[in-house]
């Protein structure tokens, strides 16, 4: 007796092409790896710490683009969804606004609403399947958001 149903079938190998893996060319190797700081280590030293491949490599070209366009004078305009504020990460974001590291941000709906909600009772991000669970299919519609952002955008659209 098979542990296979009727219509699920093992994957056959036959035809299957392999080669050595020394001789495969791969994005990491060792000597990419991260390096272990101290505990006395500081930020700057962890982030040189970091290997130069992949994200932190982008990571750390987007940074020297942030910085030419700083030095230079021109606008850095971030665009951002709803995670960078449910997160928590507002004041690093404002921080940068003040540095002259951000001076606009494109945002969608998210962002409104877990701003707005922060603003008004210093929460947000609800438990959404406890939410729909409990009271049938109200999540997303707590009443002193909605009217809040529709002021918010009013006003928004009355600027020049």
């Amino acid at each position: 007796m098979s542990i296979y149903d009727e219509h699920l079938r093992p994957l056959s190998l036959e035809g299957v092409n392999t080669y050595p893996l020394r001789s495969r060319e791969s994005k990491v190797s060792t000597e990419d790896f991260a390096r272990p700081v101290g505990a006395d280590a500081t930020l700057g030293d962890f982030l040189d710490s970091l290997p130069n491949i992949l994200a932190v490599k982008s990571l750390r070209e987007l940074a020297a683009q942030i910085r030419r366009a700083r030095v230079l004078g021109k606008p850095i305009i971030w665009g951002v969804g709803g995670h960078v504020i449910k997160t928590g990460l507002a004041p690093v974001v404002i921080d940068l606004m003040r540095r002259g590291y951000v001076t606009a941000i494109a945002g969608n709906g998210s962002v409104l609403v877990h701003d707005l909600e922060i603003a008004l009772v210093g929460s947000t991000s609800e438990d959404v399947d406890a939410t729909l669970g409990s009271r049938r299919g109200v999540g997303g519609r707590a009443r002193a958001a909605r009217p809040a952002a529709q002021k918010t955008l009013a006003a928004l659209r009355r600027l020049p």
